[in-house]
């Protein structure tokens, strides 16, 4: 399989897609890894389905080049219908595996080393001034109790990101026939009909496995 990927997200509820995109994957331990595919995207249309029904993540294709990853990531919008879709584009933006050369890291690295303008201090001084911090956290600053009580509400029952999900990263199955990935171990035993306890042991070694699920 190609490192470039295009992928479809599916509601859990009824199997219809709501989301398009592509990715690149990475090699770890001799194991593909496809991080875009089953993280929590930046989207809030995206979110509001995903609270509502849970998703399910396919790979649809592997693609050589980035430029044609994006091409069949726009083709596939085409086809089912920006309507239908929680996409805020038409696709086909973003570049996934680009390599930094070592004359552009240099001259960031110069960049961010450089002096900072006058005009860029006194805006931080001033914000620093103003109720404590101003907004500006620093590296060891105490954050006030009335700042820590507000994090802590902002982030109970449903207001909480992950309610409602299961972790896309500890727990994930993978499909290597099909591409399909399960969000925990027992979703992936029960699509399967294997027994969970059985699966675990496939998955972590202790057993041969005799499925094409792994790990994601």
């Amino acid at each position: 399989m190609w490192r470039h990927y295009v992928y479809i997200h599916f509601k859990k509820t009824d199997g219809k897609p709501f989301y398009v995109g592509k990715g690149s994957n990475r090699l770890r331990d001799k194991k593909q890894y496809f991080e875009r595919a089953i993280a929590p995207h930046k989207n809030q249309y995206w979110e509001n389905v995903v609270n509502k029904h849970g998703f399910v993540a396919q790979i649809i294709m592997s693609c050589q080049t980035d430029k044609e990853a994006q091409f069949q990531e726009k083709e596939l919008i085409k086809l089912i219908g920006r309507g239908n879709l929680t996409n805020l584009t038409d696709g086909g933006d973003g570049h996934c595996g680009i390599t930094v050369s070592d004359e552009l890291r240099k001259k960031r690295s110069l960049n961010a080393r450089g002096k900072r303008n006058d005009n860029w201090i006194n805006s931080i001084r001033i914000a620093r001034k103003n109720g404590g911090n101003g907004g500006v956290v620093k590296k060891g600053d105490k954050l006030p109790d009335g700042w820590r009580n507000n994090l802590s509400k902002s982030k109970l029952g449903n207001k909480n990101p992950w309610f409602g999900k299961s972790s896309p990263v500890a727990k994930l199955v993978l499909n290597l026939e099909t591409g399909i990935f399960y969000n925990s171990v027992n979703d992936a035993a029960i699509a399967h009909c294997i027994n969970p306890k059985t699966l675990y042991q496939y998955l972590d070694g202790s057993r041969v496995n005799l499925t094409s699920l792994v790990r994601a």
